[in-house]
């Protein structure tokens, strides 16, 4: 799905009733959540809920028994409680209904945090109104051959606290180690699944700092301690790079994102495009990761594609293959992005493929900063419960200081390692803005 195509599409008048955002970019709020607001006898942990949504979904037969398991996702749940859900069904010829749930965290500092940037809201809207609306405009175009079916889960229910999708992973698709970078093949193909989807209250505004703020911060402040406790030929260059986000710098580097100052035109972006946020459909004989589908769109937001790109190659991608096919990859998305807008939709790219390296070029510094992860953030993560975020008090300090602390745990056997790696992906994006300068 081209998700920028279809608001592309819808900024220039091409479909006038799809257009379910304001002009400054913020979801419309309205009474539309009276439509969405979850009923509150529907709870994650009753089998009613369960059964009155297979109803809502016109599945009228009987239920034999409903299980609900709490899956364990060590690391992860940072946004969310999880649940893995099976349906049994009394006619015991009907296959089992495997459902995968989100409940909204709901308890301290946290849960409010996580309200007020409306993180459940958007991902329900998206399904609920934004999806029904896509389809239905695509539907309507000559070429299209049904692209948006197989790029993200089957939707259930969507609700401001509850999300219930097809458990995946009975369809053949699996997520891949989270610790392991893509190579150029899983690449590639994560690219062509992110350039159908790009076409809400923006994530990456000052308005997201609250919650975000934290995130970014720590990649920063721990890439400045292991570059100071760590030093390596090129560190201290990479210090003084760091150092201009070293207070806020979210709000810094939401001004390299004007949504009215760059090269392309606005896309509905993923907003945290990762490892773990991707499943891939495995080859039945040779297991090898080949389509993808993608998950979690509770950070959907307005801005250039170019976000999407630097976020995926930069905390995703093997450091070798980003260093070499950067570009091919963007010209690979750039490319698909065009089949799919001017074949399969018949409207017109609104930027060429010079604009979205400009874009790519100019905002590099969010790849760079959220990139920490992929240097030494990720095996911090892997040393934290979750499931701590929906515990009393501030979580995302309390988060900070868990990955400090973890950081100092590996900082002698793995410091040096840690800190070269930092200076090798300064010296990219050193390269990539030079080429530009060469040119």
């Amino acid at each position: 799905m081209d998700t920028s195509a279809l608001l592309i599409a819808a900024e220039h008048g091409t479909s006038s009733n799809f257009n379910p955002l304001r002009k400054n970019g913020n979801f419309k709020k309205e009474n539309i959540w009276d439509k969405y607001k979850m009923d509150t006898t529907m709870n994650p942990d009753s089998e009613e809920t369960y059964k009155k949504i297979l109803l809502k979904n016109g599945i009228n037969t009987p239920v034999k028994n409903v299980c609900i398991k709490i899956p364990n996702f060590h690391g992860d749940q940072f946004a969310s409680q999880c649940k893995l859900v099976t349906v049994e069904f009394a006619d015991g010829t009907i296959p089992k209904l495997e459902l995968f749930v989100k409940a909204a965290i709901t308890i301290g500092e946290y849960a409010e945090q996580m309200r007020d940037v409306l993180m459940f809201e958007k991902e329900a809207q998206y399904f609920s109104k934004l999806l029904p609306e896509m389809e239905e405009f695509a539907k309507a175009q000559q070429g299209y051959d049904g692209f948006l079916e197989g790029l993200l889960p089957k939707c259930y229910y969507a609700s401001d606290v509850l999300i219930v999708f097809e458990n995946m992973t009975y369809q053949g698709f699996a997520m891949l180690n989270k610790a392991v970078l893509h190579d150029f093949q899983i690449a590639e193909a994560v690219i062509r699944t992110l350039a159908k989807f790009h076409a809400s209250k923006s994530i990456l505004s000052e308005a997201g700092e609250v919650l975000y703020g934290g995130w970014m911060q720590n990649g920063v402040d721990g890439a400045i301690k292991i570059l100071s406790s760590k030093p390596t030929p090129g560190s201290e260059k990479v210090l003084e790079y760091l150092k201009k986000y070293e207070t806020r710098g979210f709000l810094k580097i939401c001004k390299l994102l004007p949504l009215d100052n760059q090269s392309c035109s606005m896309s509905l972006n993923h907003g945290d495009l990762w490892n773990g946020n991707v499943m891939f459909q495995l080859n039945a004989e040779t297991k090898k990761p080949e389509s993808c589908l993608m998950l979690d769109l509770q950070t959907i937001h307005l801005g250039s594609p170019a976000v999407d790109l630097l976020i995926y190659l930069f905390i995703a991608v093997d450091h070798e293959v980003r260093k070499k096919e950067w570009k091919n990859l963007v010209r690979i998305f750039y490319d698909q992005l065009g089949e799919v807008v001017i074949d399969k939709l018949g409207q017109k790219l609104k930027f060429s493929f010079e604009d979205l390296l400009s874009d790519f070029r100019t905002q590099i510094d969010i790849g760079f900063v959220f990139g920490m992860y992929s240097v030494f953030g990720f095996e911090a993560l892997a040393n934290i419960d979750g499931n701590a975020m929906n515990s009393e008090g501030s979580a995302l300090d309390n988060l900070s200081s868990t990955i400090i602390t973890s950081l100092d745990r590996t900082m002698e056997q793995k410091g040096s390692t840690f800190s070269e790696n930092i200076v090798q992906m300064y010296n990219e994006v050193v390269d990539i803005l030079s080429e530009k300068n060469n040119q």
